[in-house]
């Protein structure tokens, strides 16, 4: 990004800022890179980001997953995708996995040995070890429903 658009507007010592249309939840790495203190001042791109649209956990969730939970609890294995840090804390507390007086997952409570957890990706996983301090059984490399079947492939694999 920062050749292509510094070659559109290579004649300006200040390039024109970027309007950066993101989500409420989202990685700062283009923000970031464009806008990096040490860049030269002449390749130096002004990211201006605007919130377009945010995610919230439906009223029914918990009720919905715990029922879900309860309805599965004969299977020899079940998993869990996460695909946003929005329902993190829901997902935990009908888990039975969050403590309610430090806000963080039980870590010393046994798991299952059924139940596995395989987030979309590193910021849904980062968000659950930041400020859960829980780590998923799984992380996909690739965001995409592909990736999280790798993902859950490689995990059994090597539980085997």
């Amino acid at each position: 990004m920062l050749d292509h658009y510094g070659e559109w507007h290579k004649e300006k010592q200040t390039k024109p800022p970027l309007l950066f249309l993101v989500g409420e939840q989202r990685r700062d790495i283009i923000p970031k890179t464009l806008m990096d203190p040490s860049l030269p001042r002449d390749r130096k791109i002004q990211v201006d980001e605007l919130v377009v649209y945010g995610t919230g956990v439906m009223e029914s969730f918990e009720q919905d997953f715990t029922r879900l939970l309860k309805e599965t609890e004969d299977k020899a294995m079940r998993w869990v995708v996460v695909f946003s840090p929005t329902g993190c804390e829901a997902m935990l507390r009908a888990l039975g996995m969050l403590d309610t007086q430090t806000g963080k997952a039980k870590i010393d409570e046994k798991r299952d040995g059924k139940t596995f957890i395989v987030t979309i990706g590193p910021t849904t996983r980062n968000f659950l070890k930041m400020n859960f301090g829980f780590e998923p059984d799984v992380c996909a490399e690739k965001p995409s429903p592909e990736g999280v079947e790798a993902g859950i492939g490689t995990f059994l694999e090597g539980t085997n």
